[in-house]
């Protein structure tokens, strides 16, 4: 198996990276490196600088901390797991040193001469949901939440800056789609379908019966959006009602016939408990561009999808303009 393929392959067991679609393992493998070690060889030692991460893929290591005379803590980390992650993340130096017990593989994150800086500048969305995953994992580890997000790292400062995740829905958000996910095509086929989505009667529901029924909803089109999507497609909430979709590796007949079954969809979305048994059905208009066809970056493509939308619902709503 080739090296980056064996990088990826061992990203996906660890519980750190295992939630991360394709193409986000992609750009962390491309970030990190393997490195070989031999018996006895210091990874790092205690108060050295945590400027990454390691995951085992094969051999022992072993992590000794010494506070005092009478507390040494010794702990074994086998394939497949992971260490140094809470200095990493704190940006603090090593608490304890890791040595290795038998010749070991590792792989070492991020690789030497990039550092998280560079991926946040240059994958924001990667680096920010990895970070993200990270502090969730401390925290389950270590301190509560609360604690956590408490801290005055730059790193957690610029996470929260730089996630593009849309609270409300779990959705990506307009940012990730302005500027991040055309960089991620190429890896998953070359082309893709941007699907814009907008309810035509959605400040009907919402001066009806009221923001709350109103977020009600955008949460369940939100639900009902992403179980018509593929494993590599993308789901957004760009903008107040208004909705995304990268179909990844679609051309023109899929994308077309794609946004009809989201339409019929968001159509069948019981709104009774939101809104009450007199609701209306959810009606959409739909605009879709190609990419690379129709453009080729991130912002002209969401605006050319954005026009089509807009089009499709002036002459009526309720439509797929293409």
């Amino acid at each position: 198996m080739p090296m980056h393929e064996d990088k990826v392959e061992l990203l996906r067991r660890v519980d750190l990276f295992s939630t991360l679609r394709e193409y986000e393992l992609d750009i962390i493998a491309k970030n990190s490196e393997m490195v070989r070690f031999d018996r006895g060889v210091a990874v790092f030692v205690k108060g050295a600088p945590a400027r990454e991460l390691y995951v085992v893929q094969g051999g022992r290591v072993g992590i000794i901390g010494v506070e005092s005379e009478d507390n040494i803590t010794i702990a074994q980390i086998a394939p497949g797991e992971s260490f140094g992650e809470l200095e990493f993340l704190e940006n603090a130096p090593r608490k304890a040193a890791a040595f290795i017990e038998e010749e070991s593989v590792l792989l070492r994150f991020p690789a030497v001469g990039i550092t998280m800086a560079d991926l946040l500048r240059d994958h924001p969305f990667v680096a920010a949901r990895t970070l993200h995953r990270l502090l969730g994992i401390i925290a389950e580890r270590i301190w509560s939440v609360k604690q956590l997000l408490n801290e005055k790292t730059g790193w957690l400062q610029d996470l929260h800056r730089q996630l593009h995740c849309d609270r409300m829905t779990g959705l990506y958000n307009e940012t990730f789609l302005r500027e991040d996910f055309v960089n991620l095509l190429p890896r998953l086929g070359g082309r893709a379908a941007l699907l814009m989505i907008k309810p035509d009667n959605f400040k009907e529901i919402n001066d009806r019966y009221g923001h709350e029924a109103g977020d009600h909803v955008l949460k369940l089109m939100a639900i009902f959006l992403q179980s018509e999507l593929g494993e590599n497609d993308i789901g957004v909430r760009y903008r107040g009602d208004e909705f995304a979709a990268v179909l990844a590796d679609a051309g023109r007949d899929e994308a077309l016939e794609r946004s009809r079954a989201i339409s019929a969809s968001l159509a069948s979305l019981d709104l009774s408990r939101a809104a009450g048994a007199d609701a209306p059905h959810v009606r959409v208009s739909i605009g879709i561009a190609l990419y690379p066809t129709d453009r080729a970056e991130s912002r002209m493509l969401v605006e050319e999808a954005h026009r089509k939308m807009m089009a499709a619902r002036e002459s009526g709503g309720g439509r797929v303009a293409i």
